[in-house]
């Protein structure tokens, strides 16, 4: 069993757990998020996946993920809630110090499976940002499923565009449902 967790830590696989402990309270999924901010405190990062009302199925959806960063000793807490109620709980690898100021990002720093949060801390805000409710056949992993009895589900895509300036080509980032899924080059870049 030990071995099984270590291999998805390592494989950067996410972890979904269905408990979380702050301090002496436990944290459930169904538990409210007046309840989670109560017990575990302010995030150190919101992220609602829509700006104001998406539509996917015909069903709106408020949704939101919220990030705890306890340092470099403990994991990252990734919560995602869905109108106001805990819907999941996943693990991000070890958490972080901060990076205070501008960040030396490379494209390289940029991979699959990266959760929004740290691309922020690791990249900065991009020069570009769009994004929506699209149906997709994209699981969790970030790899495809064609297997899929009704072939799309739907999640929340963003394209990000990072510039590393004119020795450099511009780098297009597609996140889902808050995770980075796929990185494609562009254009040369500019000097700012």
């Amino acid at each position: 069993m030990l071995v099984l967790a270590v291999g998805m830590l390592l494989s950067g696989a996410p972890a979904y757990a269905d408990s979380l402990r702050c301090g002496g309270a436990l944290v459930q999924v169904g538990d409210t998020a007046a309840a989670v901010r109560n017990d575990c405190g302010a995030p150190d990062f919101v992220d609602p996946w829509i700006a104001g009302n998406g539509v996917a199925y015909g069903q709106a959806f408020a949704m939101e993920e919220w990030t705890y960063n306890r340092g470099p000793s403990r994991l990252l807490q990734i919560l995602v809630f869905r109108d106001g109620t805990l819907k999941r709980i996943r693990e991000d690898g070890y958490g972080f110090i901060e990076s205070r100021g501008s960040p030396a990002c490379r494209p390289s720093d940029i991979g699959r499976g990266m959760s929004k949060y740290r691309l922020l801390q690791a990249c900065g805000e991009p020069i570009q940002k769009s994004g929506g409710f699209v149906y997709s056949t994209r699981q969790r992993a970030g790899t495809h499923d064609y297997r899929l009895r009704r072939g799309l589900v739907p999640v929340y895509r963003e394209r990000w565009v990072f510039n590393f300036g004119g020795n450099r080509l511009l780098r297009e980032v597609t996140l889902e449902n808050a995770i980075v899924v796929e990185t494609d080059t562009l254009e040369r870049g500019f000097d700012q």
